[in-house]
């Protein structure tokens, strides 16, 4: 492939990158994510050069110095994907949700840098724990209507947590907790927001504490889980008349929500809600409380919801927004789950956890390009389809019933569209071929190898 032709880089010339990277730079950028779409391998650097023969027209050494030495940051680019996401898909009533998660890639290896031993949740085989580095991640949660009928997750930025008994570990950053590393996304992300528009976090319930709740901005929603053993309390009246010391922060103590899922003289209500793409019955008991030890003074609006069916387990919902919905809450904290998917499918589909980086900022860098990768196939395959330059995938004989597209459906479209311009359709004429008849030398007996004769 020459320097000049350039494939197509999805959608990646409509953001203004200039400031983020030098000319060459931002040539690099391109490839690795346009090759990172169409590796089919492993992911690895070396086998995305080898996917656009890359190493033909310059050293290979570039490509491994822009993601391990090069001086660029991962945030400016991260800004400009994320209003880049947001201007393009138009996201309806300028509310935008903001989904945050913890993902392990496994990694082996004593020099690498933020690995370590490390609880995983996906691990099976009666396994809890794996050797890797894990990433933070911050994901943009989007519908796309006429497309499919779920919630797709956009990652944009991450963030590398690394445990105390990491044996190399980043120079110059402090140990900073899970928690605090998503407080320190939602902080940057909310410093990308226009005047009019609105952030809500969604996340599960190991980012539902104190480190977010107190310290995130009063104008960012939160949508969380609590345990079921959470101390909770009335939320304190007004006074009527002014009076002396400071005014109470909390009112009386509330039974623990496992004891209100015991309680049969509460009053809860049968209704049917749409989670993950289908109606599911819930029974709710929705009321307001303080819960002051991570949440802080202000109030919250709780949910406990059971299953009718007996299939799910109690759980207790809550949001800071006391204005929203019942039905709004469960609904938005059922987009959460978008967010594991889009791990799974880095993983399996475009590999994020395949290259074998070590140094501080490649083993950040080079996961995030394959995240930025997931990003730019949904998007571009979203604009080209409602543009009416791309169809439906056909429909295959055993599975009739579909009706959304998945990603594994984008992937294959941008894989095709990029592979048709070098493999052809038609036949060639192979009438004027000659076939070349090669000689071959004589066979020697294995004897005459030995005696050397």
């Amino acid at each position: 492939m020459s320097k000049r032709n350039l494939p197509q880089p999805f959608g990646i010339q409509d953001i203004n990158l200039w400031s983020c990277f030098t000319a060459p730079s931002l040539r690099h950028f391109t490839l690795l994510i346009v090759g990172w779409v169409l590796t089919v391998e492993r992911h690895t650097i070396s086998r995305i050069l080898l996917t656009l023969s890359l190493h033909e027209t310059e050293h290979y050494s570039n490509i491994y110095r822009f993601i391990s030495r090069a001086n660029w940051n991962i945030d400016a680019v991260a800004q400009r994907l994320f209003r880049w996401m947001i201007d393009t898909l138009q996201i309806p009533g300028l509310q935008i949700l903001m989904l945050l998660d913890d993902t392990l890639n496994k990694h082996t290896g004593r020099k690498i840098c933020g690995a370590g031993w490390q609880y995983d949740g996906s691990a099976g085989n009666g396994q809890t724990h794996n050797h890797g580095i894990c990433l933070v991640i911050a994901g943009l949660a989007v519908t796309l209507p006429g497309i499919s009928g779920r919630v797709f997750c956009l990652p944009y930025a991450a963030r590398l947590w690394f445990p105390h008994v990491a044996k190399i570990k980043p120079n110059d950053q402090p140990y900073k907790s899970k928690p605090e590393l998503g407080l320190e996304l939602i902080m940057l992300t909310h410093s990308w927001l226009k005047k009019d528009e609105k952030l809500r976090v969604v996340a599960d319930i190991a980012y539902s504490c104190r480190a977010i709740l107190a310290n995130k901005p009063k104008e960012v929603d939160f949508t969380g889980r609590m345990r079921i053993d959470s101390a909770l309390y009335e939320v304190p009246k007004q006074p009527t008349k002014p009076a002396k010391g400071r005014p109470r922060i909390k009112g009386a103590r509330l039974p623990i929500p496992q004891a209100m899922f015991n309680n049969k003289d509460l009053c809860w209500d049968n209704t049917t809600i749409i989670l993950y793409g289908k109606e599911v019955p819930v029974t709710i008991y929705h009321f307001y409380a303080v819960w002051p030890y991570s949440a802080g003074r202000n109030a919250l609006s709780i949910l406990l919801c059971r299953d009718p069916l007996g299939i799910r387990p109690d759980t207790v919902f809550f949001d800071t927004d006391c204005s929203a919905p019942k039905e709004a809450i469960l609904a938005r904290y059922s987009a959460r789950w978008s967010i594991e998917i889009t791990n799974r499918e880095t993983k399996h589909l475009l590999g994020t956890a395949d290259p074998q980086c070590r140094t501080q900022k490649a083993v950040i860098r080079a996961p995030l390009i394959g995240l930025w990768a997931y990003s730019f196939v949904v998007i571009w395959f979203a604009k080209n389809f409602w543009a009416g330059r791309l169809s439906l995938p056909d429909s295959y004989p055993w599975y009739q019933r579909k009706t959304n597209i998945t990603f594994s459906d984008m992937l294959a479209i941008a894989r095709r569209s990029h592979f048709a311009l070098r493999f052809s359709t038609k036949a060639w004429n192979t009438v004027d071929f000659v076939k070349k008849s090669i000689t071959r030398p004589a066979r020697v007996s294995i004897f005459a190898k030995r005696a050397k004769l």
